[in-house]
């Protein structure tokens, strides 16, 4: 940042002497300029002269506090876009427009109040298409000003809990995502998922997979609008796959499909349901790969080459969740009010809203500018709160009593995660599964993803709604017998986990296990 000798060096004569008259300095006698910038510098970077200038003006002014205490926890420089956002600009005028219009007398902003009484300057920082605007407080009056005397916001947002709701209008989860993970992996052991000749998944069997998913009927979306609910599901199975993928469960098999990788695939599978949940949110709170701006349904963010963070973007929108109260209920407009208010640019660290070419899907309109905040960056975190942090089971959601603005409250396993003393639930205990006469099995929505998966060894699905439904054939068993499960051992397992197996299935079973005897 410029020393305020370098700051002055650009003002015409005229604003020296406006500097002077207000900070109460002497000119008298200085012959040039250069004389003029060199003596003011002095007297108004004296810790004295700073001091009375501070105190003078925030008695008078309150707001100038803020925007000084603002550019301090900066470390004494900001971006103009930003701080302008906040306190205004400082109006540029030549020797005869300063002389004639005096803008001292009535600062139109806290940032020109400040810019007169030579507080802050305003210059250029950067190169090329990195060059920007900055306000900066000189490096030789920094130092004298009083430090702010409230923290940075790290308290809690400014967003009031809401009363809860009633339990009709909650939105169920009930694991769906986690249960979707079980069943992708059913479906790539029994299946696989055929690949195109771009690598892409066949769309085939991508249609195939999300008739299995929860998703498909029980799962409540809380994108309402059918066109968003819609491609919403398409970005929950992108999810999913890129869920999968990282947690290393996916291989390429010499048949071009996509098959799973056994050992992380069982290490997974035999952990608690809890471990399960955050592995699948470690999984996406950790990845760089996954962008949850352009996957934002509505969207178009493919024109131009600019690039965004979004495993930063990620990180500074959990940290504000974080200061939200467990257990409490919030309006989610409450929330991104208070975010917009606190830290507006969460993922544009530079303040920077006009190099990003995003637009409304098939229109030319591009949401340039702050003043499309909502449609971008509230558009990003309500799709956070309503996509991946609720499919992934950190936040709960309902619908509020009267308006239309959706309602959420911290999970106890979301609020663990982003850091609070949060207990782990218990894991509910486990239902029987019932095998039917004519060889179904029904398993609970909560079976266990192991019991699940084993289930899909030696059957074939039918249903994922209201229960999982299966149903053991000669080509399931067939299938499961190639792969060494044998007909003793299905039973064995149908035994520990139904309070009945019908005599019909066990005779079945045991018939079917001579006949590979007497075939071997």
């Amino acid at each position: 940042m410029p020393q305020t000798s370098q700051m002055l060096v650009e003002y015409p004569e005229i604003h020296l002497h406006v500097i002077a008259e207000l900070r109460g300095a002497s000119l008298d006698g200085e012959k040039n300029v250069r004389a003029m910038i060199d003596s003011l510098a002095g007297q108004i970077t004296d810790p004295t002269s700073v001091l009375m200038a501070f105190q003078e003006i925030t008695d008078s002014y309150p707001r100038v506090r803020s925007a000084l205490d603002l550019l301090i926890a900066e470390g004494g420089e900001m971006r103009e876009a930003q701080f302008s956002r906040e306190y205004g600009s400082i109006r540029q005028m030549g020797p005869s427009k300063l002389e004639r219009e005096q803008p001292w007398n009535a600062p139109e902003s806290v940032a020109e109040f400040l810019y007169y009484y030579g507080l802050i300057g305003r210059t250029y920082k950067g190169e090329g298409r990195n060059a920007h605007t900055i306000i900066f407080i000189p490096t030789d009056i920094l130092p004298w000003l009083p430090q702010p005397t409230t923290a940075d916001g790290e308290q809690g947002l400014a967003a009031a809990p809401v009363p809860p709701p009633l339990s009709s209008r909650m939105l169920r989860l009930e694991d769906a995502f986690l249960e979707d993970a079980g069943t992708l992996l059913g479906f790539l052991h029994t299946e696989g998922l055929r690949l195109q000749g771009d690598g892409t998944p066949d769309p085939d069997d991508i249609d195939q997979l999300m008739m299995r998913l929860k998703s498909k009927d029980g799962f409540v979306s809380p994108f309402e609008a059918p066109a968003a609910s819609a491609n919403i599901e398409e970005t929950r199975i992108a999810l999913l796959l890129h869920l999968a993928r990282r947690l290393g469960w996916l291989r390429r098999a010499d048949d071009e499909r996509v098959r799973l990788t056994g050992n992380r695939v069982y290490a997974f599978l035999e952990q608690p349901r809890s471990e399960q949940r955050f592995s699948l949110w470690e999984a996406w709170r950790t990845s760089s790969e996954w962008n949850d701006l352009v996957r934002i349904p509505g969207l178009d963010c493919s024109v131009g080459n600019w690039q965004n963070n979004p495993l930063q973007t990620r990180e500074v929108v959990l940290q504000l969740l974080a200061r939200l109260q467990p257990g409490a209920w919030y309006s989610q407009a409450d929330v991104v009010s208070a975010i917009k208010e606190t830290i507006p640019d969460f993922q544009r660290p530079t303040g920077d809203y006009d190099s990003w070419y995003i637009r409304v899907e098939n229109t030319d309109k591009f949401l340039r500018g702050f003043e499309h905040w909502d449609q971008v960056e509230g558009v990003l975190l309500r799709f956070l709160l309503n996509g991946p942090v609720y499919w992934l089971s950190a936040v709960d959601l309902a619908e509020p009593s009267a308006g239309d603005d959706l309602l959420f409250s911290l999970s106890a396993g979301g609020a663990r995660w982003l850091g609070h003393d949060s207990e782990t639930p218990n894991e509910a205990r486990r239902r029987a599964i019932v095998v039917e006469e004519n060889f179904s099995v029904e398993l609970p929505a909560d079976t266990p993803l192991m019991d699940r998966f084993r289930v899909e060894r030696f059957s074939n699905w039918q249903a994922s709604y209201p229960n999982y439904l299966y149903q053991i054939n000669q080509r399931s068993l067939n299938r499961a017998s190639a792969e060494g499960v044998q007909p003793d051992r299905i039973l064995a397992f149908l035994n520990s986990r139904a309070r009945h197996v019908p005599q019909r299935v066990a005779a079945g079973l045991q018939k079917f296990g001579e006949r590979l005897a007497t075939d071997s």
